[in-house]
């Protein structure tokens, strides 16, 4: 049977000088340089193809470009589509990132808290994006008679273990896989999740989390957390850690060109509340399903950069904050070096179209990234 191949998701083409396109797709971990012609054979591969579809229709030499794509990773077969790019999954597959979650106490009793709250006995409760399963544990220990720990990455291994050890192993049943695809045998009451990067909004999950609560969420169902504040405030200078390593060495090194670049993409900073230049101001409410909005950013002062953090809803009477006035957790703040006048901006964010995990921030038509 011949085989079919489709385009992976997110590519994002950047045209160079010698005609040719440079496409990459970073949720995937894959990139290269194509000729029109293999542009054109993705185009036509935006459903399933077979290279003899695609010689009907471009020749030989589409026939040629279909095999060099194939290859190159940029064609897969549809199940793996289906299944997702592993470079995203893979990174939550590590202890090392887990640990520091971990350590967030902060995080950890805010959420044992909010689902002891919440979830009552004999309720069917899935934890989206489970990792180590500490979540579906607080569940389950919450009187749930059976919750779902659904997670991709090769974590869920681990938490059979996790779940026996913590004495609701016969509790929580593993379903390895990406939540957004899955389909359970019974509806939940609750969704819980954790899925909050840089500004609450990277990790890009607000889509996937739509897909999984409509297929299996009760119509009345929870979801926990059920909304996300988010909040920006001047700085009257950038933190040094963000631009310094930019910058030219006593040694020699000269990196000052990348300064630009780094005032553009975020980073994550612990930002003392006598850094900031003016008051917090909340610029959106989503949904747990939402992260593209537009927004309006009222300043009294100048500045040389914005601190941003989040707020998560997990329960009424349970807010877990993350800003600079509250105790600290793994995410800290998040800062991005964009200079503004004081005055009235206008903000429109939306995730990045080449990465699913990155959110893009954009004041008159400037973007700055969040990963």
């Amino acid at each position: 049977m011949t085989q079919r191949k489709v385009r992976i998701e997110d590519i994002v083409a950047t045209f160079l000088d010698d005609g040719s396109m440079m496409v990459r797709s970073v949720s995937w971990g894959k990139g290269a340089r194509l000729h029109p012609l293999m542009m054109g054979v993705l185009g036509l591969c935006s459903a399933p193809r077979t290279r003899q579809e695609v010689m009907s229709v471009m020749g030989m030499m589409g026939g040629q470009a279909f095999e060099e794509l194939s290859e190159i990773g940029l064609l897969v077969d549809p199940e793996e589509r289906e299944a997702g790019g592993e470079q995203m999954f893979n990174n939550f597959a590590g202890v090392a990132v887990h640990r520091r979650m971990l350590l967030d106490e902060v995080r950890m009793a805010a959420y044992r808290d909010a689902i002891a709250a919440v979830v009552k006995p004999g309720d069917v409760v899935i934890d989206a994006g489970a990792g180590t399963g500490a979540l579906s544990v607080y569940a389950a220990k919450a009187g749930a008679s059976k919750v779902y720990a659904v997670e991709h990455s090769e974590m869920a291994a681990m938490i059979p273990k996790v779940a026996h050890d913590s004495g609701v192993g016969d509790v929580i049943e593993v379903v390895k896989g990406n939540f957004a695809k899955v389909e359970l045998p019974q509806k939940a009451r609750v969704l819980i999740t954790e899925t909050f990067g840089m500004w609450g909004l990277a990790e890009g999950a607000a889509a996937d989390l739509a897909q999984c609560a409509a297929r299996n969420l009760e119509p009345d169902g929870v979801l926990v957390p059920g909304q996300l504040d988010l909040w920006m405030a001047p700085l009257g200078a950038m933190p040094d850690k963000v631009l310094t390593p930019f910058a030219r060495r006593d040694d020699g090194l000269d990196l000052s060109s990348m300064a630009e670049d780094a005032r553009h993409n975020g980073a994550v900073v612990k930002i003392e509340p006598e850094m900031l230049a003016g008051p917090g101001q909340k610029v959106a409410s989503l949904g747990l399903t939402q992260s593209s909005f537009k927004a309006t950013l009222e300043l009294d002062v100048a500045c040389e950069g914005l601190a941003l953090w989040f707020d998560l809803h997990l329960a009424p009477g349970h807010i877990l904050s993350t800003s600079p006035q509250s105790p600290d957790t793994h995410w800290h703040q998040s800062v991005v070096g964009v200079s503004l006048e004081a005055g009235r901006h206008d903000l429109v964010v939306d995730m990045a179209p080449d990465d699913r995990r990155a959110a893009l921030l954009s004041f008159g038509g400037r973007p700055f990234r969040l990963r």
